[in-house]
């Protein structure tokens, strides 16, 4: 069957995916009664959790299985991701958004192998195996997400003229661009500015930028924010920061008319949720580096 979800996009687990595919609506993995379909369920952004999802420097999400209590076992839902290419079934993912919220559409994956890991505590703390599920995303995003400067890259590629060496660097920035942003949607849920949540209208944005950063900094979900469009230009410009705790702060020569007319709130002293101790580290450059300080270059 065509399935209706986008990427990036928002959807209720109950009224639109369960309602749609069937299903338990409960639990991290659903497997749909006669429906070729499992569905699998990643924890809340910037959430701290028992089982921590991620991606790796390759872009392989590391999925662990479901089983509260004692060793994981290959039954039920575990089971079911690890046979899904045998039984012909898809496994789509979405990422929880939060208790009784809509949950994000990550696209779909296949299970390439699985792994044991020991010593992961159980939620009554007791120590026990866990299987990890390595698994690679076979739904295009179309550079969803991705910032205007990374969106480009695709027409560059494209380009007959460009060099064999250019085209692979341009492939390769493409690549750590996208692997930052899937690393980035599992700190951040949204938009601070806007509360946008829906990933088609925001940009994965680095705090400190690009061109300054070391390979592993570029590649780091930390070092980033995601905004939407005319935020992440005031943001990437120096036009607005954050104090560490979470303060906004805008530039003293922001024009007030186009203030206003961005209908941002942009007010000095504005709190917003605080960050992470490693976004704190990336934001104090931003301070000191790019804030007002790039608005006298130019």
């Amino acid at each position: 069957m065509n399935l209706p979800f986008e990427v990036g996009a928002l959807y209720s687990r109950k009224s639109q995916i369960h309602a749609l595919l069937g299903g338990q609506e409960q639990g991290g993995i659903s497997t749909p009664r006669g429906r070729n379909v499992i569905i699998a369920f990643t924890g809340e952004p910037g959430v701290p959790h028992l089982y921590p999802d991620r991606r790796d420097d390759d872009g392989i999400f590391h999925y662990f299985g479901e089983g509260q209590r004692g060793d994981m076992r290959y039954r039920s839902g575990n089971l079911a991701i690890q046979d899904h290419t045998k039984t012909g079934k898809r496994l789509i993912v979405f990422q929880g958004m939060g208790k009784g919220r809509p949950c994000r559409y990550l696209g779909e994956f296949v299970a390439l192998s699985s792994y044991v890991q020991d010593n992961i505590p159980d939620v009554e703390g007791k120590l026990r195996k866990a299987i990890v599920f390595r698994l690679r995303s076979v739904t295009p995003d179309n550079n969803i997400g991705l910032s205007e400067e990374h969106a480009t890259i695709a027409e560059t590629i494209a380009d007959d003229h460009a060099s064999e060496t250019a085209k692979k660097m341009l492939v390769e920035v493409r690549t750590k661009q996208r692997l930052f942003r899937d690393r980035l949607i599992g700190v951040e849920k949204g938009c601070r500015l806007t509360k946008i949540e829906d990933l088609r209208f925001l940009r994965a944005s680095h705090i400190k930028p690009w061109a300054e950063s070391t390979t592993e900094e570029r590649i780091d979900g930390e070092n980033g924010l995601l905004l939407a469009p005319h935020a992440d230009l005031l943001f990437d410009g120096g036009w607005i920061s954050f104090e560490s705790e979470g303060k906004l702060l805008v530039a003293k020569n922001m024009p007030a008319k186009v203030e206003k007319l961005l209908r941002l709130g942009l007010k000095n002293g504005n709190q917003y949720p605080h960050f992470s101790e490693r976004q704190q580290h990336y934001l104090r450059f931003h301070r000191d580096v790019v804030f007002e300080k790039t608005l006298k270059k130019t």
